[in-house]
């Protein structure tokens, strides 16, 4: 019974954050606005499918504990490509939501714009390199 709950809830944890994700996607029109800076909208299905595919195997990989061992290089580029998508999907949600103007307007900080900006970058990459180089 309690394998079961667990399957149930596992699966509804899936579709509650797959949705979420999709909804975001779909909100910032990421897809085809990557297809448009970079002139290949014929391979905007294909596009779709790789985000499909990598979901779903880092989410069967994080729940089975499979994993397949990569070179460190390999594995440090792949890194730096994750941290720039995540990085450019939180701007871009960031610059969607107008979050930046709003909190420079409300605390009147507008001879400090740089330096937000330099401290939210700085401090993502000081939070990433904790976490994966002292906590893992």
């Amino acid at each position: 019974m309690r394998n079961l709950l667990v399957i149930f809830l596992g699966f509804s944890n899936g579709i509650i954050v797959g949705s979420g994700i999709v909804a975001l996607l779909t909100l910032l029109d990421i897809i085809p606005r990557l297809a448009q800076l970079t002139k290949t909208y014929h391979y905007i299905t294909l596009y779709e499918n790789v985000i499909i595919l990598g979901a779903t195997l880092a989410a069967f990989s994080s729940l089975t504990g499979v994993s397949i061992n990569f070179n460190v290089y390999f594995i440090i580029i792949i890194g730096f490509f994750m941290g720039t998508f995540v990085g450019m999907l939180a701007s871009a949600l960031a610059e969607v939501m107008n979050v930046i103007p709003v909190i420079i307007r409300r605390f009147k900080l507008d001879g400090f714009v740089i330096y937000i900006l330099y401290s939210l970058v700085f401090g993502k990459v000081l939070g990433s390199l904790i976490h994966w180089v002292i906590i893992h």
